[in-house]
């Protein structure tokens, strides 16, 4: 991913809003800001995925790269997601500040809770 294909991704982010029918969703917050992360699963699988947030930018960039490495995974798979597998596609500049503002684990936080919605 380039410079200039970063922030495409942060102005127009895909999986931006609630899937058609989400099985659950999870939600991490502090400070005044949130994610929200919803995921559709059918068979095991993650088969849609989108979130809401309120940090513009990097963490618009980060919640929905969350939910294009958890599509198409099994709910293990998902859950055990880390960093690396989030941010991999992300220009080393881009990785470094978002990673610093401790954004994958944020949204990170919120998929788990959305994976187990009774923890």
């Amino acid at each position: 991913m380039t410079d200039e294909e970063f922030e495409v991704l942060a102005f127009d982010p895909p999986h931006l809003g609630m899937p058609g029918r989400p099985s659950s969703c999870g939600r991490n917050e502090d400070d005044g800001r949130f994610v929200e992360i919803f995921l559709t699963v059918e068979d095991g699988r993650v088969i849609d995925a989108g979130f809401l947030t309120n940090i513009p930018g990097d963490g618009l960039v980060c919640a929905s790269l969350c939910c294009d490495a958890a599509l198409g995974r099994t709910i293990q798979d998902a859950a055990a997601l880390d960093e690396e597998a989030c941010l991999a596609r992300l220009p080393d500049n881009c990785r470094r500040r978002v990673s610093a503002a401790g954004l994958p684990d944020f949204c990170l936080q919120a998929m788990r809770r959305a994976i187990r919605p009774a923890d």
